[in-house]
């Protein structure tokens, strides 16, 4: 088992991060993770209003079904980045390709459907990925690839040691606020647009209902 002190786990940590920015195709691969949480969410919307809208009143109400499906996308989230630390946690000029945009489109295969909702779930990927990586993200979540990578290391420092490896952990930490910002503006959206179209049981379903009452 290695052992680290604080300045060498400094230098690997920035080493590591640095040489994925630099080298590695991270929009790409935030899409996917982003589109894989985006089309977690949806789903679980669809599932609920399907499936439950008929015998429980809260699965019809936009905010109640809205705040299920974010925090099941957050969940499914940690698992595609979990899926993804097994690929990034490579030195960049070892991984093999995957979570490249250039084989995206394959997916849907020949259903037409399908592959529109695919399509959908990537664009919306690509967006927010974007939006990700352009705000200084990608160090969040390379941090816990970072400890997935060196789990077992132990890290000596003045106040203790501690070992690496806890990268849900991390990936918490380093995400909670965002998610919950997120979290509270989608149900405080989601609320007014329940207020503006009380019958609504779909994002578009209200919009649409807006779009007629304001002619």
């Amino acid at each position: 088992m290695d052992n680290w002190d604080s300045k060498r786990y400094a230098q690997e940590k920035r080493g590591f991060i640095e040489r994925r920015i630099q080298q590695a195709p991270l929009w790409s691969q935030f899409t996917i993770i982003f589109a894989v949480s985006w089309g977690a969410a949806w789903f679980c919307s669809w599932f609920l209003l399907r499936f439950f809208a008929d015998t429980h009143a809260w699965a019809s109400r936009l905010p109640a079904r809205y705040a299920i499906a974010f925090l099941f996308a957050y969940v499914c989230f940690f698992l595609a980045v979990r899926v993804w630390i097994d690929f990034v946690k490579n030195e960049p000029q070892n991984q093999n390709g995957l979570f490249e945009l250039s084989d995206l489109g394959q997916v849907g295969g020949g259903d037409a459907e399908g592959c529109l909702y695919a399509l959908a779930a990537l664009l919306v990927g690509f967006i927010v990925g974007g939006i990700f990586f352009a705000a200084g993200g990608a160090p969040l979540l390379l941090e816990a690839a970072f400890e997935a990578a060196f789990a077992g290391v132990v890290v000596r420092r003045w106040q203790g040691s501690y070992i690496l490896g806890d990268w849900k952990k991390r990936l918490l930490e380093n995400t909670w606020k965002q998610a919950l910002v997120g979290i509270v503006v989608l149900v405080a959206v989601a609320a007014w647009l329940q207020h503006q179209a009380p019958q609504a049981q779909t994002l578009a379903e209200a919009v649409r209902t807006m779009r007629q009452g304001a002619k």
